[in-house]
């Protein structure tokens, strides 16, 4: 029996992992990159018969998958985040390489803000791009661990038939 239900929560967390990126994701956040969260949530290993256990975790570290679930702040590594007004634009991949702050045309940075300089001559005058924020709050807009447990009974369901039908045409 240990074996059907290694297989039933390793196919099960397979799918989970699809349907949170397939369904929850790309309903509660504007989606940019869709290979984006298939590429963050990663299961770190299989269960085993004498191991029981499955998770998928934000292998990348990027995603901050854990503060779209519970909410919460994040704080910059060192410095501070940039933080676009909507004068910015996005692409797939964030903001647009051009108008990163590194890469901002006559940028002029003051109090913790970045504006770009705009125009000529008497018309010239100062857009705001970035505002700096040593943290900044994540409100919980994605519900991971309520559709994971959700999805996984479904899935364990659906699944443990066809795996306990496997171990019995196997077994010795």
């Amino acid at each position: 029996m240990p074996f059907a239900i290694s297989r039933t929560l390793n196919q099960a967390v397979l799918r989970t992992r699809d349907r949170l990126a397939d369904e929850t994701w790309p309903s509660h956040v504007k989606v940019r990159n869709r290979a984006f969260i298939k590429a963050a949530l990663r299961q770190p290993e299989f269960s085993k018969k004498t191991d029981l256990r499955v998770a998928l975790v934000d292998r990348i570290g990027r995603a901050t998958l854990n503060l779209h679930d519970k909410g919460g702040v994040k704080r910059a590594q060192s410095g501070r985040f940039a933080i676009p007004t909507s004068r910015v634009r996005r692409g797939s991949k964030g903001v647009v390489a051009s108008q990163r702050p590194g890469n901002l045309k006559r940028k002029v940075v003051k109090d913790g803000l970045i504006f770009q300089a705009v125009g000529k001559g008497k018309t010239q005058r100062l857009q705001l791009m970035f505002k700096l924020q040593a943290a900044t709050r994540v409100k919980a807009d994605v519900p991971f661990r309520r559709d994971f447990a959700r999805f996984m009974q479904e899935e364990m369901r659906r699944e443990l038939p066809k795996a306990v039908a496997q171990a019995m045409r196997t077994r010795r």
